[in-house]
């Protein structure tokens, strides 16, 4: 399984996760209970599919738990794809929770070294591209109503992608490591079922740490069906409050998903067959994850995500929740120099994730001419471009031969540093994305002006909410999910200009200036330090 698609599945996971529970959420939920079983004080076992536009706020959450609570034990499981990459797959995750305790454990050497563990596949990932037809091609769908008619028919196969006899053993591993560590409290991303349904058998206190803000997730919990008329669909690219004009294509939109979620045989015919030979009571039990005994960790940042009227208890709005695990410098000091060569604010950093790393030939060739129209306009400006397999695109790079030896362009297959550690050298005047949660709140986090370029689902809304916002520019506004030359020069040539660009620039400072202030990964790993501190304190412990 290649890193873009598992960029692509993993960021339509997060909208699609989002939205499943859009109906009878109040009806459907359980009773809470106070019966959870106390697990071993100050340990935490994090549950994650592994996909990184889920993950990485769970990778950032423990690297603050090291720093700030090194006396919290930390677990981290992943789920790994097949045999034949079940090595590379948990070398990749390993390798990255070593890092992130190397740095942060230098910085707090009391912090206890996190125990890696594998859990069985396939991985979420995996799994939706072994078990089902969705594919890179069939997810890159237009915004609004004719874009969510398709995406909505995918639902099924997107919520549990496993086949009935891998979700069991992936069920049964989780559990028996939940027994095997005995946490106080169970971390888990929102789209990895198989371990949340673990984590409610085994009645043990869990939270969900998610990149998602509270609009993608609680919607339905709005007053007067404001999900029908005041606030975006997913999938739509409209503006928050919805347009009077907009209404209309919004309702619809909403009803197919609703429609979606009322049918779906694939998913009903896996429930019966995990109650009758898993004995899991509720499996697959999507509709309201979140409970009033279950905690909910949100990058919701004020001034930067839609508003809603009603928080529903136990969430927590934390702000970007962005690893910071070394200066840039430090992770590839070349690439720094580079960068940083022509001062502060010249280097335009286009990195659309391993979500579209294998640009189609039409998509490359739009952006070389708008790359190359850019530089010829701003002589002062620099590109550093993120593109897999760009040895074997030299004819569609052939024009910017040119500017690639004399240094003004440099493209890249993959970086060895973080990329919000690129975008706090100051040297980044505006980072272009495809639209994820996670690279929209890395921009906040650094204060850099966005140009957003989505192609599916929520990215639609984040390209909306950067103009709402006032940090950014949705690029491809009209055209998407395809581009244009001129709608890329366009807002290349807006982010670059000092005059026009200036309000975004200040908006996104004073963003960054407080959600600095007390980072979103502090604040969350406070309240999963509290929770893993609410367990039973044994005679060894004392």
């Amino acid at each position: 399984m290649s890193r873009s698609k598992q960029g692509v599945v993993a960021a339509v996971a997060v909208a699609l996760t989002a939205w499943a529970a859009i109906l009878f959420q109040q009806a459907q939920q359980p009773e809470s209970g106070d019966d959870t079983v106390p697990g071993m004080n100050n340990t935490a076992l994090f549950l994650t599919t592994g996909a990184h536009g889920l993950s990485n706020v769970h990778y950032a959450t423990v690297q603050a738990l090291l720093e700030h609570h090194p006396h919290v034990e930390i677990h981290f499981a992943t789920a790994v794809n097949d045999t034949t990459e079940s090595d590379g797959v948990h070398g990749r995750d390993a390798a990255k929770l070593a890092r992130i305790s190397s740095f942060a454990r230098a910085n707090s050497p009391a912090a206890r070294e996190p125990v890696f563990h594998r859990l069985p596949g396939p991985s979420w990932v995996g799994a939706l591209f072994k078990n089902t037809d969705v594919g890179v091609e069939s997810l890159q769908l237009p915004p609004g109503y004719r874009g969510i008619a398709r995406l909505s028919e995918q639902l099924q196969h997107s919520l549990a992608p496993w086949t009935s006899e891998e979700y069991l053993r992936i069920y049964a591993a989780a559990r028996a490591l939940i027994d095997e560590v005995d946490p106080a409290v169970v971390v888990l991303d929102t789209f990895f079922m198989p371990a949340i349904d673990a984590a409610r058998e085994t009645r043990r206190l869990h939270a969900f740490v998610t990149p998602n803000t509270l609009i993608d997730n609680f919607v339905a919990d709005q007053p007067w069906l404001g999900m029908l008329w005041k606030y975006p669909i997913v999938g739509t690219d409209f503006a928050f409050p919805v347009p009077w004009r907009h209404i209309p294509e919004n309702a619809l939109t909403a009803a197919r998903m609703i429609w979606a979620v009322l049918n779906m045989p694939v998913i009903k015919a896996k429930q019966r067959f995990l109650r009758e030979h898993g004995g899991i009571r509720e499996p697959i039990n999507f509709y309201k994850l979140h409970r009033p005994n279950v905690p909910w960790l949100t990058q919701t940042t004020e001034g930067a995500s839609i508003p809603v009227d009603v928080v529903p208890p136990n969430v927590t709005c934390t702000g970007p929740i962005i690893l910071s695990a070394a200066p840039a410098a430090e992770q590839d000091a070349e690439l720094t120099s580079w960068l940083t060569r022509g001062g502060q604010g010249k280097t335009i950093f286009i990195n659309l994730g391993s979500s579209i790393s294998e640009y189609k030939s039409e998509q490359a060739s739009t952006m070389v001419a708008a790359i190359r129209a850019t530089l010829e306009q701003h002589t002062d400006v620099q590109v550093l471009w993120k593109l897999q397999n760009a040895a074997a695109r030299s004819g569609e790079l052939e024009p910017l031969s040119g500017l690639v030896a004399s240094g003004r362009v440099r493209i890249s297959g993959w970086l060895d540093v973080d990329p919000v550690s690129l975008l706090e050298t100051g040297a980044v005047v505006a980072s272009v994305h495809h639209g994820g949660s996670n690279c929209y709140h890395e921009a906040i986090y650094a204060g850099v002006p966005q140009v957003v370029l989505p192609l599916w689902a929520d990215l639609y809304n984040y390209a909306a909410l950067v103009e709402t916002s006032g940090i950014g520019i949705y690029g491809s506004r009209g055209t998407a999910p395809n581009w244009t030359v001129e709608g890329l020069t366009n807002a290349f040539l807006t982010v670059v200009d000092d005059e026009k660009a200036a309000g975004m620039r200040e908006k996104s400072q004073k963003l960054s200036q407080k959600a600095k202030e007390r980072p979103g990964r502090v604040v969350a790993a406070a309240e999963i330090a509290k929770w893993a501190a609410s367990g039973r304190v044994d005679a060894s412990q004392d």
